[in-house]
């Protein structure tokens, strides 16, 4: 797959690149472009890596510097959790390959000083496109991407990395442009073994749920967890929910204190404690939602259990592959059923996953919320004030709204100009104080949290785990 991909992008191609997990897709992107890099005049951005998280980022930083260490070539990451003096030091030094996410694309494009750096961007690599192929973050990176365009005012080459999915081809038109991605399909088969457990309580079980004020079934379910870590070096859980990972996790510290919590709603220092914990072997299982079906380095998984069904095949298999995270290796995965339509719903998933038969991807188009943000920031693009026409012209070379109806835009824009976001004089758009806050503001479609300090009054309590002396921690809703 690899040297497939070398040349293809040695040649110039638009790639979508779909190979199981740990097959080596970065590389198969990053060795052609630093070859390409290193042998050319540069100045400003080169290459834009966009990834879905900011713990991939963080991954992939120490990954590119290795890679680039021999060359004159430098790397640096931006998100939200930027320092503002290294914001300044990128702005006024910026480095020839830039790890970002779709949200942070969305803050930087407007910026006058940061255009001229991306003016020079030849390479955008999206990693773990298929994550955003459903929803509206891939809707707002399609849009953005033909924002980009607009400012390099030539086409860069683009190139995703995709796991193992169905119909890759609504992905390869979602992220091409104005012209479909090529698919590139792995010639590889990697070795998969499913197994589905219904665990029933036995007598221990029932000792287990009156010490620990569950039900039988649950301490069961618990009970087939605890021996699969006993079974292995390291064990990946995964639940299909934050609650159930937080209450999982609770109920097995009881049991054992090998064992921690890694979700997206986790403060950064906390996923970093338990991703080093599993690495250097201090943690033997790790209670975690799809954030770890991505390509995080925690280093060596042994196995993968399931619990409850993963409700969808492509989750299964990129789960599951998470375990012999390479090629010659058998990913191994259990799945636990909590009932009999649970079982027999997992029953189904492994069967197809085993026939590679994949649930197809439906791409959301036309999303409105959408529509009136990008308007907004293709706007700002312009120093705040731009053409209708150029604004609609851009927006409708993405995918998503290459069908956007006259009409239908025009009443986004004049609910924009009611609320005051944007006011329109004849043919122009421009943007008040007002539609920049509301641009900056709004610049994520992922879902609002709200975080609240929780004081525990108990003296002996010890809340998730924190120092009984201090009893603070910080729950999200």
């Amino acid at each position: 797959m690899q040297e497939r991909a070398l040349s293809e992008i040695r040649a110039g191609s638009h790639l979508l690149i779909v190979a199981p997990t740990g097959s080596g897709k970065t590389e198969a992107a990053l060795f052609p472009i630093l070859e390409s890099l290193g042998a050319s005049d540069r100045g400003g951005i080169q290459v834009l890596y966009i990834t879905p998280l900011r713990a991939l980022n963080r991954n992939l930083i120490d990954r590119i510097q290795r890679l680039v260490a021999s060359t004159n070539l430098t790397a640096a990451v931006r998100h939200g959790d930027t320092a503002p003096s290294e914001r300044r030091k990128q702005a006024a030094n910026p480095p020839d390959i830039l790890i970002t996410t779709p949200e942070t694309l969305q803050a930087i494009l407007p910026g006058k000083l940061m255009q001229r750096h991306l003016k020079q961007v030849r390479y955008v690599i999206v990693d773990e496109v298929h994550q955003f192929a459903e929803d509206r973050r891939g809707i707002q990176l399609a849009v953005g991407l033909q924002r980009l365009r607009r400012i390099t005012e030539r086409d860069f080459q683009r190139i995703g990395l995709s796991a193992t999915v169905g119909h890759p081809d609504a992905i390869a038109s979602l992220f091409g442009g104005e012209k479909a991605l090529e698919v590139l399909l792995a010639p590889l088969e990697k070795r998969y073994e499913y197994r589905v457990e219904w665990p029933r309580p036995i007598d221990k079980d029932f000792e287990t749920a009156r010490d620990l004020y569950i039900t039988p079934e649950a301490a069961a379910g618990l009970s087939a967890i605890d021996d699969s870590l006993d079974e292995s070096r390291s064990t990946l859980v995964f639940v299909n929910a934050r609650p159930l990972a937080e209450l999982l996790g609770s109920r097995l510290s009881m049991v054992r204190q090998d064992v921690a919590v890694h979700h997206g709603s986790l403060p950064r220092e906390e996923r970093e404690r338990v991703e080093a914990g599993f690495k250097g072997g201090e943690i033997k299982g790790l209670v975690s939602t799809s954030t770890l079906e991505l390509g995080i380095d925690i280093g060596t998984v042994d196995k993968v259990v399931q619990y409850n069904s993963p409700r969808q095949v492509t989750s299964l298999i990129q789960r599951v592959g998470r375990s012999g995270h390479k090629l010659d290796r058998t990913s191994r995965g259990l799945v636990l059923a909590v009932s009999s339509d649970d079982a027999i719903e997992s029953l189904a998933a492994v069967q197809a996953a085993q026939e590679n038969d994949l649930e197809p991807r439906h791409i959301h188009r036309l999303a409105l919320d959408v529509l009136a943000h990008q308007v907004v920031g293709s706007a700002l693009d312009q120093g705040g004030t731009a053409p209708w026409s150029d604004i609609l012209s851009t927006i409708r070379t993405a995918d998503p709204y290459r069908e956007l109806e006259d009409a239908q835009a025009d009443r986004v824009a004049e609910f924009l100009a009611h609320l005051g976001i944007i006011r329109q004089e004849g043919d122009r758009i421009r943007v008040p104080p007002k539609g920049r806050r509301y641009y900056f503001e709004n610049l994520s479609t992922i879902r609002d949290e709200r975080r609240y300090p929780v004081i525990c009054t108990s003296s002996s309590a010890d809340v998730r785990g924190r120092s009984r002396r201090s009893g603070r921690t910080a729950w999200s809703t």
